[in-house]
């Protein structure tokens, strides 16, 4: 059973990251009435493939996408939906991943990104429903637990 009032469902396809060179990290912004939402999803490209991944609280995509994202806007609505280069923005571009993990984090679905450098990027949410921000993490392991 979950700790929140929702269980976690994921949608969608398990890419097989680990080993794979980082190519692409795009974030799409959706902006309204000078609202900032970053990045609501997120565009990966490894090995050639590109993968959309998105919450919609209780819910998490991981999509097989066919082309890299596009930017649009609907400026009569005051709509933006621009796009935010992640990967050279962090210096992950060309990164080897280690794989990526998912669970939930502020009562929300949260995705991350994982690196063998020990870099984990990881895309959350604030508002309990779709994704609004992200955390960069650097992990070492320690000598002593090496040895241990």
């Amino acid at each position: 059973m979950s700790m929140y009032d929702y269980d976690l469902i994921f949608q969608g396809e398990s890419p097989q990251f680990a080993g794979n060179v980082l190519e692409q990290l795009i974030g799409q912004d959706y902006r309204t009435h000078d609202e900032v939402y970053s990045p609501h999803q997120v565009f990966v490209l490894v090995d050639g493939q590109w993968w959309r991944m998105f919450a919609d609280s209780p819910m998490l995509y991981v999509q097989r996408w066919e082309r890299a994202p596009e930017a649009w806007e609907i400026p009569e609505d005051r709509m933006f939906s621009p796009l935010r280069d992640l990967g050279r923005e962090l210096d992950v571009r060309g990164e080897i991943l280690s794989g990526w993990s998912y669970g939930e984090r502020n009562c929300a679905p949260s995705i991350s990104l994982n690196f063998e450098s020990g870099l984990q990027i990881t895309f959350l949410s604030t508002d309990r429903h779709s994704w609004s921000t992200f955390s960069v993490t650097r992990w070492t392991l320690s000598r002593q637990a090496l040895s241990s």
